[in-house]
């Protein structure tokens, strides 16, 4: 039976975020209360005003089909986005909306690869990139994990390193997940006058870019209009607009490119549901000011956590600047344990004996790690270090 199944997608691994979450929700139902942070979205709800712009949708018969790639009107709010929060424009035939980001980079990565293309991806990385490169076919190229993630999330030494012939792509995502770290300008100057002289796609996620507490986003191609033939940025509404479950993605790039995005779309989800993207409208208006309080209110449980941290014994972390998420070291702590665990070893651990759910480092390029999610209130977020910090004193013991 094996035989008959695809081997490229034998090696595509079930993501490991999804499957923690699978696991601490079975403990839930067990009557056990577990602190869960391993989720990567906001515990704000939607703003009223959105669901209120899907309701109306909805009684004004808008259920029907979309056209492929999102209709004129959220186009070209995206188009306007773009241009008033980044400095970039792009004619609507130049955008494709989608069912989150998430399908967006598999079209894109469908889309743009051969087999055998290899795709550098910097360390830590987002969960799905590798696999969805070897679902299209690609290579994914870890690039090493810094010394320091927060200082120096990307180094021009580790992409000469690890780049051959057939290189054709490098995948940037800033903010960063897992680590919350941010390319900053001095870094994104030194990335694009080498990435000039490279033939190769740049896939640019910056879902994150409204949650930057320290540093300003500022996108790659903005300083760097001469690569927009082959850069392609990726953003959605899941994160900056509370919309996870609304499922809203969207990228912007050469045409012939979207046009192969929009195509493959076609063939598979065929559209974006019009009432979410009446809805996703109105959002994308707003820009940032959609969130602005719950913003804040995230910079605060930032500075608690890294507060709770910086007390804790044998544990480091990466600084976070945007995002939700911090990336805690605990090789100190596992190399107690006699090298007798990995992170994922460890997160088993901790769930079941801590009930604390946290992501394994080594899912996303990071092994030593642990990914926190501080997207609940700062009661939980106490509580769960405190946890942490007596599930790791336990190892070794």
């Amino acid at each position: 039976m094996v035989n008959s199944l695809s081997r490229r997608i034998l090696q595509v691994k079930t993501s490991p975020t999804v499957a923690l979450n699978a696991k601490a929700k079975a403990l839930a139902k067990e009557g056990i209360k577990v602190l869960n942070f391993a989720v990567g979205e906001p515990d704000f709800p939607t703003p009223v005003a959105v669901v209120d712009k899907a309701i109306e949708a909805l009684r004004a018969g808008r259920t029907k089909y979309g056209p492929a790639g999102g209709g004129p009107e959220f186009l070209a709010a995206i188009a306007a986005k773009l241009e008033r929060d980044n400095g970039l424009k792009y004619a609507t035939n130049e955008i494709v909306a989608g069912i989150g980001a998430k399908e967006i980079l598999f079209h894109i990565f469908l889309a743009l690869l051969n087999d055998g293309d290899e795709v550098l991806i910097p360390s830590p990385y987002w969960v799905s990139y590798p696999d969805q490169v070897i679902a299209a076919g690609g290579k994914p190229v870890a690039l090493p994990l810094p010394d320091d993630v927060a200082a120096n999330p990307l180094s021009i030494e580790a992409i000469k390193k690890a780049e051959t012939s057939r290189t054709v792509a490098i995948v940037l995502n800033s903010p960063n997940n897992p680590a919350g770290s941010m390319m900053d300008p001095k870094l994104l100057e030194e990335l694009g006058r080498y990435l000039s002289d490279k033939p190769w796609w740049i896939i640019s996620d910056e879902i994150y870019e409204y949650l930057a507490f320290d540093k300003q986003h500022v996108s790659l191609l903005k300083m760097f209009p001469n690569l927009r033939d082959r850069f392609i940025l990726v953003n959605g509404l899941s994160k900056g607009a509370a919309m996870t479950g609304w499922r809203v993605g969207y990228c912007a790039g050469p045409a012939p490119a979207m046009k192969l995005v929009r195509d493959l779309q076609s063939h598979s989800s065929t559209c974006l549901p019009p009432f979410i993207e009446d809805a996703a409208t109105f959002a994308i208006n707003q820009g940032p000011n959609l969130l602005k309080a719950e913003i804040e209110v995230l910079r605060k449980r930032r500075d608690l956590a890294v507060g709770l941290l910086k007390k804790m014994p044998n544990v480091k972390f990466a600084q976070p600047h945007g995002a939700f998420y911090i990336l805690i070291d605990v090789r100190e702590a596992l190399a107690k344990a006699g090298g007798k665990l990995d992170t994922f070893a460890l997160s088993e651990r901790l769930l079941l004996e801590q009930h604390i759910a946290l992501v394994p480092g080594d899912a996303f390029g990071a092994p030593g790690y642990l990914r926190f999610s501080y997207t609940c209130d700062e009661a939980t977020i106490t509580a769960g270090l405190t946890r942490l910090g007596e599930g790791l004193a336990k190892l070794g013991k």
